[in-house]
C-alpha cells in the first residue's frame, strides 16, 4: 500500500516499521456514538409495535388470527356438504401457522438487527483506521506515499483489514488503548468491551452462515444461546439458522451489544500513536 519517496527508478519492496498518529475528531466521535442511540431506539420501537404482543397478549393475537382465518376460509366451507368440525380444525391450523410465522419473524428481526449492528461498527472502525493510517500527516512522518488505487485499478481499501480478526490484529499491533477508571492504559483488544463486540460478530456470522468456525466459537462462549433437544443443537438438526428458530433470542440482548459499541467510541481517545510494520516499495 505504501510507496517510499525516492528518486531511484529501481523498484524493490521492504518491510518497514511505520509510525502513525491517529486522530478521532469530536465531531466524528459524536456521529459514531449517535447512531447507536438511533439503532437502539428503532429496535425498541419496532419490537414494541409488532412483536411485544406475542409475549404479553398472545390470546389477543390468536383471536385476531382466528377472525382472519374465518374470513379467509369461510368461502371454502359449505354447511350442507362440509363438516363444521373440519372447518374449525382448519381455523386452528391457520391460527397456529400464523402465530408460528410471527415468532419466526421476531427471531429473524432480532438476529438481523444484531447482524446490521455489527456491520455498522465494523464499517465505522475500518473507515476510521484507513483514513487515519493513510492521512497525509502519516505520509510526511514516514516519508511514504500511500497508493489508494494501483496501476491495475485495484482499490487498497478492498483488502484493508476486512474482518474482525484482522481488525483485532491491527489494533493489537498499533497497541491502541483505553483509559480505565483509575487512569491506567488498557489495551483495547484485552477489554471486556472488545470481547462483547466479538460476541456480536460471532452472532452475525452464525446467523448468516450457520454451522462453521464462528458458530463453534460462539457456542464455546455462549452455549445458552443455542436451542437444544437433549444434547442435540437444533442448528445441527435443522441445518439452518434463519429458517428455523435454533438460537434462543430470549437470551440475546440487542441493548447489550449496541451499548458496548457506543461505549467503545466513548472511550476512544482523541489522539493516539502507534507503530506497525508494512510493506513499502522504493521507487
Amino acid at each position: 500500500m505504501g510507496k517510499h519517496r525516492d528518486n531511484s527508478k529501481e523498484l524493490n519492496t521492504e518491510k518497514r516499521e511505520l509510525h502513525f498518529h491517529l486522530y478521532l475528531s469530536p465531531y466524528l466521535k459524536d456521529q459514531y456514538i449517535r447512531i447507536y442511540d438511533v439503532l437502539a431506539d428503532t429496535h425498541a420501537r419496532t419490537y414494541k409495535a409488532i412483536y411485544e404482543p406475542l409475549k404479553t397478549n398472545i390470546d389477543a393475537v390468536a383471536e385476531e388470527y382466528k377472525e382472519e382465518a374465518e374470513n379467509v376460509l369461510e368461502g371454502r366451507f359449505h354447511s350442507e356438504y362440509s363438516d363444521y368440525g373440519d372447518f374449525m380444525e382448519s381455523v386452528r391450523d391457520y391460527v397456529y401457522e400464523r402465530i408460528d410465522q410471527q415468532f419466526l419473524m421476531h427471531y429473524q428481526f432480532e438476529l438481523m438487527s444484531l447482524s446490521n449492528l455489527y456491520q455498522v461498527f465494523e464499517q465505522q472502525i475500518r473507515k476510521w483506521l484507513y483514513e487515519e493510517i493513510t492521512h497525509h500527516e502519516n505520509e510526511f512522518i514516514n516519508e511514504v506515499i500511500f497508493i489508494h488505487i494501483n496501476d491495475k485499478n485495484k482499490n487498497a481499501y478492498d483488502t484493508f483489514y476486512g474482518d474482525f480478526g484482522k481488525i483485532t490484529n491491527v489494533l493489537t499491533e498499533l497497541k491502541l488503548t483505553f483509559k480505565d477508571l483509575f487512569g491506567n492504559e488498557e489495551l483495547i483488544v484485552e477489554t471486556d468491551l472488545w470481547k462483547t463486540i466479538r460476541e456480536c460478530n460471532l452472532l452475525s456470522n452464525t446467523y448468516k452462515h450457520g454451522s462453521g468456525h464462528s458458530a463453534s466459537n460462539l457456542f464455546a462462549l455462549c452455549p445458552d444461546y443455542f436451542e437444544k433437544v437433549s444434547n442435540t443443537r437444533l442448528m445441527d438438526m435443522y441445518r439452518t439458522t434463519n429458517l428455523e428458530r435454533v438460537l434462543n433470542v430470549e437470551k440475546i440482548c440487542f441493548e447489550k451489544y449496541s451499548s458496548a459499541m457506543k461505549e467503545f467510541w466513548e472511550n476512544m481517545k482523541e489522539h493516539q500513536r502507534g507503530t506497525m510494520k508494512m510493506n513499502v516499495t522504493n521507487s
